[in-house]
């Protein structure tokens, strides 16, 4: 049932526009509730939703509404259309997904499904500090297919937990074939740099699936084994070494399997958004160094990754 009062001017939904803005403000088809009580314009859209949805969630907006305000209620940003509360530096597409999540339509089945619809979420819940919906869009995000570079630039720009990038950055350096140069250009200079000397350690120690051996591998290889194990899943650690696919972005489908693998099991742990306040972020699991082995410890103290914060 819809909950939303749109008779004038017309609504529609950002997805509607194909890209392109109104002349005018218009009020969201699905976000404009009638009994909301905050205006909120984001580019040319304009949002009606209930306050304390944020206040609840994000201190932020919590903070944001405890400053004191004018006598005059009629005239305070966000009591109506003529007095919206402004978003700038933001698009109306990525706070229509945020509140996809505030608002489901569907308990059971998240509306955003791709890892563009999930990065906005993150996005947004990172900037505002919304912890819950931030821990829900990396656990949808750690879910889905995505290739160890798309990985690590999620971890590097969102302050993802250092565990999260490391089986990305082990992929890198144990696969076949080198980096490309959009794959370098992504990740950048440094990082690709790193990658480059890695690898050639790995290959120099003749270990590591870049210098193209498939039995007796250890470090990493042999953790993705004990993972699958874990997870009931002995075939992916059986395919190592096995005969290869290319995949999407230039990867190989056993590199493919290997990873699946290795996210779920350096994924564990807190996925608590950075504080914003000075405070420091806390962890619940303590990972020695010395538990991860092989290759996967090499590239953790190379790129400075901290298992045990």
């Amino acid at each position: 049932m819809s909950n939303n009062s749109c008779a004038s001017p017309p609504c529609y939904t950002v997805s509607e526009t194909h890209g392109e803005l109104p002349p005018f403000p218009v009020p969201h088809s699905d976000y404009y509730f009638d009994d909301g009580n905050l205006v909120i314009l984001v580019e040319n859209t304009l949002f009606r939703i209930f306050r304390s949805t944020l206040t609840r969630h994000s201190p932020v907006f919590k903070d944001l509404f405890s400053l004191p305000t004018g006598t005059d209620g009629k005239h305070q940003e966000g009591h109506d259309d003529d007095n919206p509360l402004q978003f700038s530096g933001i698009s109306a597409v990525d706070f229509e997904r945020l509140l996809w999540v505030l608002y489901p339509t569907d308990y059971m089945a998240p509306k955003a499904q791709t890892a563009s619809e999930w990065r906005s979420v993150l996005s947004l819940a990172t900037r505002w500090e919304f912890a819950g919906v931030r821990a829900l869009a990396i656990r949808a995000l750690s879910a889905l297919d995505l290739t160890p570079v798309e990985r690590i630039v999620l971890a590097r720009e969102f302050d993802l937990p250092p565990r999260w990038a490391l089986g990305a950055y082990t992929a890198l350096c144990e696969r076949p074939a080198p980096l490309s140069l959009a794959e370098a250009a992504r990740i950048g200079l440094e990082d690709a740099v790193r990658v480059a000397q890695l690898r050639e350690q790995i290959r120099a120690r003749g270990g590591g699936r870049a210098s193209g051996g498939g039995a007796g591998l250890g470090g990493y290889h042999a953790l993705t084994r004990s993972a699958a194990n874990r997870c009931g899943h002995a075939s992916a650690g059986a395919g190592v070494g096995a005969g290869t696919r290319t995949t999407r972005g230039g990867g190989r489908a056993d590199e493919r399997v290997q990873w699946s693998v290795a996210k779920s099991f350096f994924g564990q742990g807190d996925v608590a958004p950075p504080s914003g306040r000075g405070g420091a972020r806390k962890t619940n699991a303590k990972v020695s160094p010395t538990a991860i082995p092989g290759t996967a410890r090499l590239v953790a103290q190379a790129f400075g990754i901290e298992l045990g914060r």
